[in-house]
C-alpha cells in the first residue's frame, strides 16, 4: 500500500534547526515506524494535526499490510471501495511516525550535546537518522 507522510507544524523549527535534510529525518521516522507496525483491524480517524508546509519533506513508499484485516476496516468504513486505502490506516500509521520524529530530534538534540563535552567522532548524527 503506498503511504505518504510528513512531518508536523510543531517540528519544523526543530527540523530545520537539527542539521540534518528534514527529508531525511522523516523518512528516517517512517522507516523507524514501519519495522514493527501491524495494521490493527480497527479504523482509526486521522487527526487533526496540521502538517508542515514544505513538500520537499513528504516521503512516499510502500508498506505491506495484512490484507485481512484491511478487508474488516473497509466493510465497515468503507463498503464501496471508494476511498484510498492510505485513507484507512492514516490514523494509525502517521502518529507514530511523528512519535518517531520526535525521537530522532531529541537524539539529534543529545548527540549536539554530547559532541560539545566529547571528544570528536565520539557520536555521529548520521549514526542516529541510519537507525
Amino acid at each position: 500500500m503506498d503511504v505518504r507522510v510528513t512531518a508536523l507544524e510543531r517540528q519544523a523549527a526543530d527540523l530545520n534547526a537539527c542539521g540534518i535534510n528534514p527529508a531525511h529525518v522523516v523518512r528516517a521516522a517512517l522507516r523507524r515506524a514501519t519495522k514493527h507496525w501491524q495494521l490493527k483491524p480497527k479504523f482509526v480517524p486521522p487527526r487533526g494535526d496540521r502538517t508542515a508546509k514544505p513538500s520537499s519533506w513528504r516521503t512516499r513508499t510502500t508498506v505491506a499490510v495484512d490484507a485481512e484485516t484491511l478487508t474488516m476496516i473497509m466493510a465497515t468504513e468503507d463498503p464501496l471501495d471508494v476511498c484510498s486505502k492510505w485513507s484507512l490506516i492514516r490514523g494509525q500509521l502517521e502518529p507514530l511516525v511523528w512519535q518517531e520524529i520526535d525521537r530522532i530530534l531529541a537524539e539529534l538534540a543529545d548527540a549536539a550535546a554530547q559532541s560539545e563535552d566529547s571528544p570528536p567522532g565520539s557520536v555521529t548524527t548520521e549514526t542516529l537518522v541510519e537507525d
